[in-house]
């Protein structure tokens, strides 16, 4: 059995990323991903048995990259602070990956979507579910359903970042520390 070669699956992730940019999650094709990765199709399917398979665990690569590898290492510091990181975090990421960005959305609402992706994006969910529970008890978070809250901070995070994309406006600690300032006051007590 061939070793799987991680320079050849990066290549293959970051083809898809950059081909869903281009032409959308349906029009994606296994031949056009092994196109662009420069790699032969039948190499591709050493690596990935189907399309749905390739995309989620691009998907699930994607998430535990990003934020949710962060979320162990915070735990410890106040809930402020947690969010603060957090919003970081997310907002750097998506400014500066804008094609990974638009495959995880995209990605996020396909019928690919399996129950092991299901499960990585309900863990991100339930820790800020649980951060925003944990604010209210403290009587620091509005007590606000948290089903309202997340859109607004999810919406704020992804306009903001696409805003900052298009301008080219690099993420400085200052940007950071103003936009987060707005999303703290709209959900503290």
């Amino acid at each position: 059995m061939r070793l799987k070669d991680d320079t050849k699956i990066n290549s293959i992730f970051k083809a898809a990323t950059e081909l869903t940019s281009e032409v959308g999650l349906d029009k994606l094709t296994m031949s056009s991903i092994a196109k662009k990765a420069k790699v032969a199709a039948g190499t591709l399917y050493i690596y990935f048995d189907s399309k749905e398979q390739l995309l989620n665990e691009l998907y699930m690569h994607l998430l535990m990259g990003g934020t949710l590898s962060i979320l162990p290492s915070i735990q410890h510091l106040p809930l402020k602070k947690q969010f603060q990181v957090i919003w970081s975090n997310v907002l750097k990421f998506r400014v500066s990956n804008s094609s990974e960005v638009i495959f995880m959305h995209q990605f996020r609402y396909s019928s690919y979507v399996s129950a092991e992706s299901n499960k990585l994006d309900e863990q991100f969910i339930s820790f800020i579910n649980n951060l925003l529970d944990r604010g209210k008890e403290e009587l620091i978070v509005k007590d606000i359903d948290n089903d309202l809250i997340i859109p607004m901070l999810y919406g704020y995070a992804n306009t903001l970042a696409r805003q900052l994309s298009l301008d080219k406006v690099d993420v400085t600690d200052e940007i950071i520390n103003q936009t987060f300032s707005i999303c703290w006051d709209a959900i503290k007590s």
